[in-house]
């Protein structure tokens, strides 16, 4: 495996002392030996690069594998007697070869950040919008097509709709449809299957809940339905019942870090996306709240994983004959 630890000089290593202050525990947390799994598109952005900063200035070794660069040796994924790595993080886009390497990391028995399985589930949205109406998070009704042209079998009196990609992100190649009429001149990407919900009224703004792993955050962002609208992008308190939702959505999926776009209608509050490690933009600190994530969902995995093979048979090991048989 190829990887960069991208060395910075002590200089440039400024711990946050305010931060300390609060988030004492990811300086004190014994080192521990992360790999975070980032594709091209986030390579410059914020996040996770800010996170990575804080548990380097803070002593812990982390990597970061760029799966759109590099060729990975699937062998050093593999537990030995000193494993390289003590758990792997993943910021990747839908369907991106990030989540292929993050599940054959889990397949090892490696700990995972989100955990792979609850990836999986917020990743693909019609698995997503099944698994949140089961368990009884409000949602949209959903219609899945695998091609556009079959969207014309939804019923007239369902719109307007709204229709997405099924691996959609970053509210990309997002529509509403007022009629079948305009459906049928609407220009859709038909590379992947697609979406479609009912149109739900609303303020002409989405509301996005931050889950830190310990702390809910609310943020008011532009509806990608309304660009027009006259919105103030800003934080806004979280009340009972937000933080009560942003955090079934995380017991239901299975996420520590995660974010979930919801929207206020006549009828309550109802949630439109799931999405696992988000921008987490306008929380405070929250590079150092995610560190302190990792670190704790690291420490626990390791705790459940010792313990379980501590009670488990023994694992099947061939008899190696040959050297060829050894170097594969």
């Amino acid at each position: 495996m190829t990887s960069s630890s991208d060395t910075r000089s002590s200089a440039t290593k400024q711990i946050d002392v305010s931060a300390i202050r609060e988030f004492g525990e990811v300086l004190l947390t014994p080192p521990v030996r992360l790999c975070f799994i980032v594709e091209e598109k986030y390579e410059n952005e914020v996040m996770p690069g800010a996170v990575v900063d804080v548990l380097r200035s803070c002593g812990h070794h982390v990597d970061v594998l760029r799966p759109n660069g590099t060729v990975t040796d699937l062998w050093e994924l593999l537990p030995t007697d000193a494993a390289r790595y003590d758990a792997f993080v993943l910021k990747t886009v839908s369907s991106g070869p990030g989540q292929s390497l993050l599940e054959a990391a889990a397949a090892a028995d490696v700990t995972t950040v989100n955990d792979h399985r609850a990836i999986r589930l917020a990743r693909d949205k019609a698995v997503a919008a099944v698994r949140a109406r089961a368990a009884g998070i409000p949602f949209p009704k959903t219609w899945f097509a695998s091609k556009s042209t079959l969207l014309d079998q939804i019923p007239a009196d369902s719109y307007p709709l709204v229709v997405k990609p099924n691996n959609g992100s970053a509210l990309r190649d997002i529509y509403r449809v007022d009629s079948p009429d305009e459906l049928a001149q609407l220009d859709i990407d038909d590379s992947g299957s697609l979406l479609a919900q009912p149109y739900l009224p609303n303020p002409g703004y989405d509301v996005k809940l931050y889950n830190t792993g310990d702390e809910v955050f609310a943020t008011v962002k532009r509806s990608p339905l309304h660009p027009g609208a006259d919105v103030v992008e800003e934080k806004i308190p979280v009340t009972p019942e937000l933080r009560s939702l942003a955090r079934a959505v995380g017991r239901v999926f299975g996420l520590d870090i995660y974010g979930i776009d919801v929207v206020e209608t006549a009828g309550g509050w109802v949630v439109l996306d799931v999405n696992d490690f988000p921008s987490f933009g306008m929380v405070p600190q929250a590079a150092w709240r995610l560190a302190r994530t990792v670190l704790r969902v690291t420490r626990r995995q390791a705790e459940a994983r010792a313990s379980a093979r501590a009670s488990a048979p023994t694992v099947y090991r061939p008899v190696l004959t040959s050297v060829a048989e050894a170097r594969q």
